[in-house]
């Protein structure tokens, strides 16, 4: 990939962007990384959290691709001369006297402490639309309650996606739609939000209308899976669209 060419603003412009990623090779960091690389106008630094594996659980349906295939976050650091630092929480990067990022942007399911909180502004896009699909397995959830699939950028706070809310992004849903195509798009729509936060941050707009606010969910069971795949023929046919649907400014 090349860096990109061109104008770019001027160093007193330039945002100071931190992205908080894990210490391992993780496809979402890579694939954002590269978006932003493209953009330019920015001074990007790394901070790598460690990893800690979480116990096997069984899932029916894998709609998020192989985070683990991918290039290890300190490569592309290297590769492109940006800086790395491997911290062992969040708010380390906010210690003592250390000058920490203007803007973080959040990679990986990552907890944030107060400190880093109250230094940086530090925002995630949320698999689900803000607030009736938050928490864990969102585009699953999304599915199986019959609810519109989306993708929210918002600000991190102590609450699970209950942050300042900047932008809902709807995910179309197509007639021919399969779990496969319906995830690979809603995936790569969360990559692109990620990737066009400034843009965003720039047209902020209010949570798409018609959304309750609803509690924050758990990791899907499998039974529930199950439930979820059956009715997903139903739902296609219920919020299938001829062409990709524009958000309400």
């Amino acid at each position: 990939m090349a860096v990109p060419c061109g104008s770019a603003p001027s160093m007193e412009n330039r945002m100071r962007l931190g992205i908080l990623t894990y210490a391992l090779p993780h496809l979402k960091t890579e694939q954002v990384l590269h978006g932003l690389l493209r953009r330019g106008g920015m001074d990007i630094a790394l901070y790598a959290l460690p990893f800690v594996p979480r116990p096997e659980r069984k899932v029916l349906f894998q709609h998020r691709p192989d985070q683990l295939a991918a290039a290890h976050p300190a490569a592309i650091a290297r590769r492109f001369s940006l800086p790395y630092h491997e911290v062992p929480t969040a708010d380390a990067i906010a210690g003592g006297d250390s000058d920490p990022p203007d803007t973080m942007l959040v990679t990986v399911g990552a907890l944030i402490g107060p400190r880093l909180l109250e230094r940086t502004r530090v925002f995630n896009v949320h698999a689900g639309l803000i607030p009736a699909v938050r928490g864990l397995d969102a585009f699953k959830w999304a599915i199986h309650d019959d609810m519109p699939l989306g993708v929210s950028l918002h600000a991190i706070d102590a609450d699970v996606d209950r942050g300042d809310h900047v932008l809902s992004l709807p995910t179309p849903v197509y007639p021919d739609d399969t779990p496969a195509t319906l995830a690979r798009r809603h995936y790569e729509a969360e990559i692109a939000l990620l990737i066009g936060f400034q843009d965003a941050l720039r047209a902020p707009a209010s949570p798409l209308p018609g959304l309750d606010d609803r509690p924050a969910r758990k990791r899907m069971p499998a039974e529930t899976e199950r439930l979820m795949l059956d009715r997903f023929p139903a739902y296609v046919e219920r919020h299938a669209v001829d062409r990709p649907l524009r958000p309400q400014m």
